[in-house]
């Protein structure tokens, strides 16, 4: 965020920007906070299968989603405890290499080049600095944040696929269930506004149509932050290798991602596929 200009007086700024987010959705389209607590009990839910998640030995009630009560207390605004993702210790390594180099160690190592998963395709924007120049920006448009749709669309076109349909997964940067909620309709999985479908269907949960943070997401496994994008590509190449364990989505072949930073002034999309 811009010091200096926002979050003025705030006491946790980026509880507070997203819970502008959340302002924003219902300005435009109505919300039902509900929502967001269902996608914050499944990634919690999905990283109890997940080795590496912060919060694998947590332990939740009826009271811990419920937009109300002392088990869920407001941060900042509209964000409550249980929307907010966890900064984590942790790191992530990925290898990138050439396609000659990465024919010359599947010989060494006796695979197939075609079983190693590659990026397919990516896509990179940029947005002005603040919040709120982001959101008067996209008054007439029918997504919020139009850049980071041209990302994904970006992403998708240099993957030569028409479009999330065609991907068996996605990693997304949950840092808060508002921003989550917000990807679910720029990827397109549903129109603009009507994310809550998805969430009601289960078609975002492990098993449904398309599920959402397999391992949990920032909310579950946990944020690393500045390592963050690089988990979700190897959580990527993980479910296209048939090697998640306990949070395998069934016959992944391609995986999305979406990393933000700030209030999404910036945005990566890659798709990684075999």
């Amino acid at each position: 965020m811009w010091s200096g200009h926002e979050c003025q007086d705030i006491e946790y700024p980026w509880p507070h920007m997203f819970s502008l987010l959340t302002e924003e959705y219902d300005k435009r389209f109505g919300i039902d906070e509900r929502y967001l607590s269902r996608i914050s009990e499944i990634n919690l839910n999905n990283a109890k299968k997940n080795h590496n998640s912060q919060t694998r030995g947590w332990t939740f009630d009826e009271h811990s989603f419920a937009r109300s009560g002392e088990h869920n207390p407001v941060i900042e605004g509209r964000t409550r405890k249980s929307d907010c993702g966890q900064i984590t210790d942790g790191a992530a390594i990925i290898f990138l290499a050439s396609e000659k180099r990465a024919r010359q160690y599947a010989k060494d190592n006796k695979i197939k080049i075609d079983d190693i998963p590659y990026i397919k395709g990516w896509g990179h924007k940029t947005g002005p600095i603040t919040l709120e120049e982001k959101i008067n920006y996209s008054k007439d448009n029918p997504y919020i944040f139009p850049h980071v749709k041209d990302a994904i669309d970006d992403a998708f076109k240099r993957a030569s696929m028409p479009g999330v349909e065609s991907v068996d997964g996605i990693e997304t940067h949950d840092c808060f269930s508002s921003t989550e909620y917000m990807a679910i309709d720029h990827f397109g999985i549903t129109s603009p506004g009507e994310s809550w479908k998805a969430i009601e269907s289960g078609d975002i949960e492990l098993g449904g149509k398309i599920p959402i943070n397999a391992s949990g997401g920032l909310i579950g496994l946990g944020h690393l932050v500045g390592a963050t994008g690089v988990r979700m590509l190897l959580d990527s190449y993980k479910q296209c290798t048939d090697s998640a364990g306990d949070y395998q989505i069934n016959n992944a072949r391609n995986v999305a991602t979406l990393n933000i930073g700030g209030s999404a002034t910036t945005v990566v999309s890659f798709v990684v596929g075999t």
